[in-house]
C-alpha cells in the first residue's frame, strides 16, 4: 500500500510537472502588413508568401499575423487573388500557414482611405472578415470576438493574442472595443501568459490623425496589469521601433520595395518570457530573405 501510495504520488508530481512545462510560452509567428492586394495582373503580391514559406522551412513557424490594408480596393477580383495567396494551401505561391487577418483603414475606406469620411465598399470586405472570423471560430482558433469591431483573440503556444482592429477605440464603422479588450484580458490572460497585441494605426507622428493620445492613454491603461510581450502596428509603410511609455512598438514594413528599401515582416519567438523580434527583408521573387540587424531582444512583460 505504501509503495503504491508513493507510486501515485510520484506520478502525480511528473504530471504536475509535466503540465508546467507545457505552461512555458513556446511560439513563433511571422507578422507583415499592408498588402494592399490591387487588381490583377499580379505584380508582387505572392512575394511575402514564398518568403515566409521559405523561411518556414528553416525555422518552426506556427502561424502568420496580418497588421491590417489588406486590400487596396473592394472587388471580388481582389478578393480572389488575396485569397489564392494568404489563404492556407499546400500551392506554391500559397501560404502554408493558419492566417490571422487585421484590418486596416483601406479595408474599411476602400475609395479613399479614410474611414471616418467615406466607406462605400466596405461591406464586401467585412463580408470576408466575417466568414474567415466563423471558419476560425469553427476550428476552435479564436477565443474572444467583439462582433461590432471584429477584434478577437487567440492563443498560440500559450501566448494570448489580442487582435484590435485598425485601433482601439475605434467607432469609424462599429462600436469601441474598449471595454471588449479590458474583459478579454481579464477572462484570458490573468493568469500571467505572455501577451502580444495586434492593430493596424500606430505611434509615428503621422498616425496621430489616425487615432487619439486620449485612446492610446486608455489602452496602455488597460494593458499595464498584464504581461505584455510585444506590440505589433502597420500603417506607415516602413519598419521602426516607436516606444509609448517606454514600451516598443514594433511597426511593420509594407509588402513591396519602395523608396524606403525592400520589403520586408517580422518573426516574433516567445520562449517564456524571452521575446524576440526579427526583421526579415524581402529580396526577390524567389523566396529569398536578409535578417536585418538588429535584432530586438526583450524579456516580458515589457510594460512593467
Amino acid at each position: 500500500m505504501i509503495f503504491a501510495a508513493l507510486l501515485l504520488f510520484g506520478l502525480s508530481a511528473l504530471n504536475g510537472y509535466a503540465s508546467e512545462k507545457k505552461k512555458q510560452a513556446n511560439c513563433t509567428v511571422a507578422i507583415a502588413s499592408d498588402l494592399h492586394f490591387d487588381m490583377p495582373p499580379e505584380t508582387d503580391q505572392f512575394h511575402h508568401v514564398l518568403a515566409i514559406n521559405a523561411l518556414g522551412e528553416k525555422m518552426h513557424i506556427d502561424a502568420v499575423v496580418l497588421a491590417g490594408d489588406l486590400f487596396d480596393k473592394s472587388h471580388p477580383r481582389i478578393l480572389d487573388l488575396y485569397r489564392r495567396r494568404w489563404e492556407r494551401g499546400p500551392e506554391y505561391k500559397q501560404i502554408h500557414y493558419d492566417v490571422f487577418p487585421t484590418f486596416g483603414n483601406h479595408d474599411i475606406s476602400p475609395e479613399s482611405g479614410r474611414p471616418n469620411l467615406n466607406r462605400v465598399g466596405m461591406e464586401f470586405n467585412l463580408h470576408y472578415l466575417d466568414s474567415t472570423l466563423l471558419d476560425l471560430k469553427n476550428k476552435k482558433q479564436i477565443l474572444g470576438l467583439h462582433r461590432s469591431s471584429r477584434s478577437y483573440s487567440y492563443d498560440i503556444g500559450g501566448v494570448h493574442f489580442v487582435c484590435g482592429q485598425l485601433c482601439a477605440g475605434d467607432t469609424t464603422y462599429c462600436e469601441s472595443n474598449m471595454q471588449w479588450i479590458s474583459d478579454d484580458l481579464k477572462k484570458y490572460a490573468s493568469d500571467g501568459r505572455p501577451v502580444v497585441y495586434v492593430q493596424h494605426y500606430g505611434f509615428d507622428q503621422w498616425a496621430l490623425e489616425w487615432w487619439t493620445e486620449e485612446q492610446r492613454q486608455q489602452l496602455f491603461d488597460i494593458l499595464a496589469p498584464y504581461n505584455l510581450a510585444a506590440f505589433f502596428v502597420g500603417h506607415t509603410h516602413e519598419a521602426s521601433i516607436q516606444h509609448y511609455r517606454g514600451i516598443p512598438i514594433f511597426q511593420v514594413n509594407n509588402a513591396w520595395r519602395d523608396s524606403d528599401g525592400n520589403a520586408s515582416f517580422d518573426v516574433l519567438k516567445i520562449r517564456g518570457n524571452n521575446v524576440t523580434v526579427e526583421t526579415y527583408e524581402v529580396l526577390d521573387d524567389q523566396g529569398t530573405t536578409r535578417l536585418v540587424q538588429p535584432v530586438a531582444t526583450q524579456t516580458a512583460p515589457i510594460n512593467k
